[in-house]
């Protein structure tokens, strides 16, 4: 979590699964009940995860501002949506989330922030993270190391061009 904004990383399931995963909730919103009755289910399956990602976020301005005291919106930008192209962009993306508290400068290393998931995946620690396939992706812990490092390395000695996931 930044200042003013946040970046997630979602793998959703197939169409299949996520048709057969809410075929079995006693409650479904709008877009759950758009997606079963399309066909194809590729119409509806974009909007339905983009309304599940806003009462996400929407829950966690609620927790944050009755925590905090405080009233309003907790983000400057509205919520937006990448698809991840191919391995070579979702490895750029994973690193881009990791450092990017060190790129709006809230902490000197992007290993030192709390609330990114490079510990927990260099720990090991799936609580909230499927660290297993994040580690499996990058081959093995070291290489998810040493490539997080020479890419942050690389964006910082070339000034972090601009991103089309900020």
């Amino acid at each position: 979590m930044l200042n003013n904004h946040t970046h997630h990383i979602v793998k959703t399931k197939s169409l299949t699964d996520g048709l057969e995963n809410i075929k079995k909730l006693e409650r479904k919103t709008e877009s759950m009940k758009a997606f079963m009755s399309d066909q194809s289910g590729k119409l509806h399956f974009g909007a339905m995860i983009e309304r599940q990602m806003n009462s996400f976020l929407v829950s966690f301005a609620n927790y944050a501002n009755n925590k905090y005291l405080r009233k309003g919106g907790l983000f400057q930008k509205p919520f937006r949506r990448i698809q991840i192209a191919d391995d070579t962009h979702l490895q750029q993306a994973i690193i881009y989330v990791h450092a990017n508290a060190q790129k709006h400068n809230l902490v000197r290393d992007f290993k030192e922030h709390p609330y990114n998931s490079y510990s927990a995946i260099v720990n090991n620690d799936g609580s909230f993270t499927d660290t297993k396939n994040v580690i499996d992706f990058f081959d093995n812990v070291d290489n998810f190391k040493s490539i997080h490092k020479s890419q942050v390395d690389h964006y910082y000695a070339n000034n972090w061009p601009a991103s089309k996931l900020e």
